[in-house]
């Protein structure tokens, strides 16, 4: 089987634009690339990049999405983007990203490994030696490698408040699940039970598959649904936590149905500064209650929300 391949080029403010529309379009896959030494140059590009490099991948009778894709580059990037597209076969398609993505650290304990690295030593010395706490991930086509500041940033927070704050969250939902690190990130930390959902189905089989890839103790309980925010099995439970990675526009346009999540500690990002305070706003009118915590990291912030 082929695949269509465009490597995009653009501002990397506009990247999240390009991933709305690619999730509209319900491509096959994208992902970013952090480093490509043979990417094409963006023009007069100096020694500091502010361009970012996506892959997307689409089948071959998409023609129409690749034109979509192209006028909305011409449209708003026109003289600082470009794609270039060619025709993939399947295995050079599954294979194309493992190439850009390494292990790494977050916090003080997590390091999200790969799983083709999963029992390489010299990964295993990475993290082995400081009683770091492995999350298996292979991203594939689903959003949540890691790598973004939103994940991170997350992540990170669970860190904190595992060290901090005395006994873990016992249960939680993770409401945009995408690859299943989040979730994975809440049980290797003391998370008993979680229940995850994504709209998404290809994101759904990518957290089925990468907690499959992880080692839990028999206690814990893993649930992973396709469906929006309005979905009955996850607003019949309790939650300790509910976790959001989700833009302000789907949050906002959602907030009637996250305020029927019953948990009174919420843990969201996707939030970038313009929209910060609306967002704090739409949270004291549907969720009242008050900022734990918040932070910023390029614009992207992380806020831990306790209900009245």
């Amino acid at each position: 089987m082929e695949y269509r391949e465009l490597k995009v080029n653009l501002p990397k403010d506009g990247s999240d634009d390009l991933y709305s529309l690619l999730e509209l379009l319900q491509v096959a896959g994208y992902y970013e690339i952090l480093f490509d030494g043979d990417a094409p140059k963006e023009p007069d590009q100096g020694i500091l990049k502010e361009n970012t490099n996506i892959r997307i991948y689409l089948n071959t009778d998409e023609l129409s999405k690749e034109l979509q894709i192209l006028i909305f580059l011409k449209v708003n990037f026109p003289n600082n983007s470009i794609c270039e597209s060619r025709n993939i076969e399947t295995r050079d398609y599954e294979e194309a990203y493992k190439e850009f993505y390494k292990p790494f650290p977050l916090g003080k304990k997590l390091w999200v490994i790969p799983t083709w690295e999963k029992e390489s030593e010299a990964t295993k010395k990475l993290w082995e030696p400081s009683k770091g706490i492995p999350l298996f991930i292979n991203p594939g086509v689903a959003f949540g490698t890691g790598h973004h500041e939103t994940t991170k940033l997350i992540l990170e927070r669970l860190d904190t408040i595992a060290e901090t704050e005395g006994p873990f969250f016992n249960s939680a939902c993770d409401l945009g699940t995408g690859s299943g690190i989040l979730s994975i990130g809440l049980a290797k930390l003391g998370t008993k039970r979680i229940f995850a959902l994504d709209i998404d189905p290809n994101a759904v089989k990518a957290a089925w598959s990468n907690w499959q890839e992880n080692d839990f103790d028999s206690d814990i309980k893993f649930t992973v649904e396709e469906s929006g925010l309005d979905n009955q099995n996850c607003l019949k439970e309790t939650y300790d936590l509910a976790i959001a990675n989700i833009t302000f526009a789907v949050l906002s346009q959602n907030i009637r149905n996250l305020a029927k999540v019953k948990s009174n500690r919420f843990i969201f990002s996707g939030i970038i500064t313009e929209k910060k305070d609306a967002f704090v706003e739409l949270l004291q009118s549907y969720l009242p209650g008050h900022l734990l915590y918040s932070f910023e990291w390029n614009e992207w912030w992380v806020l831990d929300w306790q209900k009245n």
